[in-house]
């Protein structure tokens, strides 16, 4: 096994001091080192709900210079070895794209969501592999998306709502807690929270691993795999995966907790290059299934690091545990169904009869209306963050859609649309900035979808020739600054 460097430089001093604890791993630790020290390529997936077809998709971003080869063991997926700032193109603006590291996709791919399944992401934000489920388990499917630490809910909300994810619940909770009855759920990804030494070489300078924070870490890890194994229906799969490679982290875990209540099972994703699970590690003797998980090392793909162990949930009965507390039945609560699609579709000239057949409209306080797929039904035992996409708000000038509304349904409408001329009217609209337009647009005075050749914009206020962006500030871009 290579366990030192023949040409040292500063830069692989420092990482082999950090990974130098598992050269006994690793087939060739210099190999892993170098690697580190490249740049990382962007990974991304194209979004079908938005998206045109691929071949589109991509000459789209070709044509902004963005080079794009495909993931052959991940449909849809792709990587850039230049794309500079994505958020500030319009295909990602659009929802037609979101950016992933590629090897964090192995999770889903060892998930294998089924359409029609109903998936728990116990720790979600930012959100990308929340949507991979939401995409895969489809309208008849439901995912609920947890996220304990409120700083991260926004991105996890923003995502969900980008990629027109009308599927997909949002709750804050701890996830080692989670207040849901035992076996609710076919599906559970425990993606943990970990010391991240798979991240690294986004990051550029390398961190020692610490042992006292990986042990605190390491508690946690273990009482949300515990959690999952209770909620995941007897016969269902949970997915713990981690972005480090401390075998304290990964195998450790799954041995300690998960006794008799399933096994290991292999995941087969062609051309992608792994290292099996440990069995055993610094004098520890762990469980001999841990040989079906994968360890990704940056030099085998040339990404990212990662773990993924598939956990299939023995077909016995589920411990009782106490039942959770109901906090009230969904309907009762402030989200009650509402049909406020009627005088959107007067508006925008959209099939309501469809939109009313597939989905549920739900109302927060006063104002805020949300839109779900029939099947996405809150749990009684959790308050909701969100549900499905913002739909509508009910504003002095009348009822308002969201941008993700109007960007999800883009295709459908049919009248009072604003087709933008230029990439500086674009840059104005997205910027949040009013601007005089032609007399010939073709749109009554009100809320207006706003559009660019193939892109679905959001939603603008058109009065007397001028549209004044409704863009909201979190989704605005930035005016550059003059030097």
């Amino acid at each position: 096994m290579g366990n030192s460097i023949a040409h040292h430089d500063n830069a692989s001093i420092e990482w082999e001091a950090v990974w130098g604890r598992y050269g006994a791993l690793m087939d060739d630790l210099p190999a892993a080192i170098a690697a580190a020290q490249r740049p990382l390529p962007v990974g991304f997936w194209v979004n079908p709900l938005k998206a045109p077809v691929v071949p589109e998709t991509l000459a789209a971003l070709r044509a902004l210079g963005v080079d794009c080869t495909s993931i052959p063991w991940m449909p849809g997926a792709f990587r850039s070895l230049h794309w500079v700032a994505p958020g500030h193109t319009l295909p990602f603006f659009a929802g037609w794209c979101y950016v992933q590291e590629e090897i964090a996709m192995t999770a889903i791919a060892a998930l294998d969501p089924q359409p029609g399944d109903r998936v728990l992401d116990l720790c979600a934000a930012p959100g990308g592999k929340t949507a991979q489920i939401a995409l895969r388990v489809g309208d008849t499917g439901c995912v609920l998306a947890n996220e304990r630490n409120p700083g991260r809910m926004a991105s996890l909300t923003a995502t969900i709502a980008r990629l027109g994810l009308t599927n997909v619940i949002t709750t804050q909770a701890d996830g080692r807690e989670l207040a849901l009855l035992p076996g609710s759920f076919d599906r559970i990804l425990v993606d943990a929270p970990c010391s991240g030494e798979g991240t690294l070489r986004r990051r550029k300078q390398p961190k020692p691993w610490n042992s006292t924070h990986s042990q605190r870490i390491a508690a946690v890890q273990r009482r949300l795999l515990d959690r999952a194994l209770t909620l995941v229906k007897p016969g269902g799969v949970v997915v713990y995966s981690t972005c480090t490679f401390a075998p304290e982290e990964n195998e450790a875990v799954i041995d300690a907790v998960l006794g008799d209540r399933g096994g290991l099972e292999s995941f087969d994703l062609p051309t992608l290059h792994g290292q099996p699970g440990q069995d055993h590690w610094q004098g520890q003797t762990y469980r001999g299934d841990l040989r079906h998980a994968q360890r990704y090392w940056p030099h085998l793909n040339d990404t990212g690091g990662f773990f993924v162990a598939r956990i299939r949930r023995a077909d016995t009965q589920i411990p009782n545990s106490p039942p959770a507390q109901s906090i009230a039945d969904p309907l009762a609560m402030p989200w009650t169904p509402t049909s406020p699609l009627q005088e959107l579709s007067r508006r925008f000239g959209l099939p309501v009869s469809q939109l009313e057949a597939n989905s549920l409209c739900w109302t927060t306080g006063q104002r805020r209306q949300w839109l779900t797929s029939a099947h996405c039904i809150p749990p009684a035992t959790l308050a909701p963050q969100t549900l499905g996409i913002p739909l509508a708000t009910q504003t002095p000038r009348g009822l308002k859609p969201t941008t993700a509304f109007l960007q999800r349904f883009g295709p459908h409408i049919q009248q009072n649309r604003v087709m933008l001329d230029t990439l500086t009217q674009v840059e104005t609209f997205l910027q949040g900035r009013s601007q005089a337009l032609a007399s010939t647009a073709i749109a009554t005075e009100g809320y207006v979808h706003v559009g660019y050749g193939p892109y679905h914009l959001g939603c603008g206020w058109y009065q007397h020739n001028r549209l004044q962006s409704q863009i909201p500030k979190t989704l605005q871009w930035v005016k550059p600054q003059k030097s």
